[in-house]
């Protein structure tokens, strides 16, 4: 693994985990709201795309080093797809009864990730661009070479980027999930990491035209 690049490996490593323990977090919550149900349907999700790596398997010697970027690549989509293979089965199985599970479990996950984020940021104020920008720590948008959001403003009192989630729309229709909940759900995620990270901020959704959405992080 080269030593120059090594770092960025791990990075996104922690990220794909996060995404592997969110999973985790909505088969708990989903438990206390349909019981067996969610055991029968995450059986259903291992059983298509696979176990999780554990957690204590080292890096350095799982990932393939004759072709770094396709094992990340691979990761990334199964862990995706099989999260929202799950929230998929739920929904259609459950409804309206499991919603509030899986959104709670998005939450928690980024409150708890934004609560580590809080202890990282320098003392004092911080701009809004510091928030987001020690946020792409936690959240998984693609591989680096994917390209970021597209950033529409950044400011000392707001940053706004598209909320096109063009990074996992295409592991979401391959596991044919309503985007539309997916977006809601890591909507959740965000004002849980951003509130926690600095409460001086918050998490806001605007519709352009009723339809395009943007994020913002805006003084609370």
């Amino acid at each position: 693994m080269s030593a120059v690049l090594g770092h960025i490996h791990f990075w996104l490593y922690k990220k794909i985990r996060l995404v592997i323990e969110r999973e985790q977090l909505v088969y708990e919550e989903a438990q206390k709201a349909v019981g067996d149900l969610a055991d029968e349907l995450h059986f259903v999700a291992l059983d298509l795309y696979g176990k999780p790596i554990p957690a204590d398997r080292n890096l350095q010697m799982i990932i393939d080093h004759n072709n770094i970027h396709g094992w990340l690549q691979n990761q990334i989509e199964i862990a995706t797809v099989r999260e929202a293979n799950f929230i998929k089965d739920l929904l259609d199985c459950a409804g309206t009864e499991v919603e509030e599970a899986i959104l709670t479990a998005f939450v928690t996950q980024g409150a708890a990730c934004g609560k580590v984020a809080a202890d990282e940021l320098a003392q004092g104020e911080h701009r809004p661009q510091e928030i987001y920008q020690i946020m792409q720590n936690y959240y998984l948008n693609g591989m680096p070479c994917d390209g970021g959001d597209t950033v529409l403003a950044d400011t000392d009192t707001e940053f706004v980027w598209e909320g096109s989630h063009a990074n996992q729309k295409a592991n979401w229709a391959k596991a044919g999930v309503d985007q539309t909940f997916m977006m809601a759900a890591y909507q959740a995620w965000f004002q849980g990491f951003i509130s926690a990270a600095d409460p001086h901020f918050k998490f806001a959704v605007e519709l352009i035209d009723g339809e395009f959405p943007q994020y913002k992080i805006v003084h609370a």
